[in-house]
């Protein structure tokens, strides 16, 4: 398992390289809903959709701009292997198909998340989908934290979709859900996938662009 190791340098070049990135390839960035107040006191898991390879770009550049947690995000071992450079800005990695190093990976994710100043980001999903495939692909990672964890935490649903218009860039649109406590995973009074599927499903419906922006070349 391999291990976060945030950089401040690193962190400082990443921050420029991807404003440029994504100001080259994007025309907007617009959140169509509002953004939730986050606690100081509880550390945040983000759940997004995954359904390109932007997907973690999108979460660290909309976290950074909207929380002042310190950002952590669970990536695919043999990525992060081949992209090592998100060690240094705080991507740790999980192996699916190795279950001792899966639990490293979970006791890791707790530590994280006994910091309330940290943000973990986990895909539920696990790997690229189609942003409308029916059904859902869907870990249980985040309900294992939930139910092993002695702190509670804030869970937050967000939905992320690319959508064009007449503009030659195409636009990025954001919806987050409301905040899920951990404790209401754990005694199971909340489900977290139909939670997940129902912001999806808002975001499936949307087509437009108005809502608050979060760059705008």
């Amino acid at each position: 398992m391999i291990k976060a190791e945030r950089n401040k340098i690193a962190l400082f070049v990443f921050d420029i390289y991807l404003d440029r990135l994504l100001k080259k390839y994007f025309h907007d960035f617009i959140l169509i809903n509002g953004f939730p107040s986050i606690r100081d006191d509880k550390s945040l898991i983000v759940a997004p959709n995954h359904f390109s390879w932007w997907d973690g770009f999108f979460v660290y550049y909309s976290l950074r701009k909207l929380s002042q947690k310190k950002i952590y995000i669970m990536m695919l071992e043999e990525q992060l292997k081949r992209f090592w450079f998100f060690q240094k800005i705080g991507c740790f990695s999980v192996n699916p198909n190795n279950k001792q190093s899966g639990i490293v990976t979970m006791k890791y994710t707790l530590e994280l998340l006994y910091n309330p100043d940290n943000c973990v980001v986990i895909f539920p999903q696990g790997e690229i989908e189609s942003f409308d495939k029916n059904p859902l692909g869907y870990n249980k990672g985040i309900e294992f934290l939930a139910e092993n964890s002695n702190r509670d935490f804030e869970i937050l649903p967000v939905a992320n979709k690319i959508y064009y218009t007449n503009q030659k860039l195409p636009f990025i649109l954001m919806h987050v859900h409301h905040l899920i406590n951990s404790g209401e995973i754990k005694n199971k009074s909340v489900s977290l996938f139909n939670e997940f599927k129902e912001n999806l499903s808002v975001l499936s419906e949307y087509n437009s662009i108005e809502g608050k922006s979060i760059f705008r070349i």
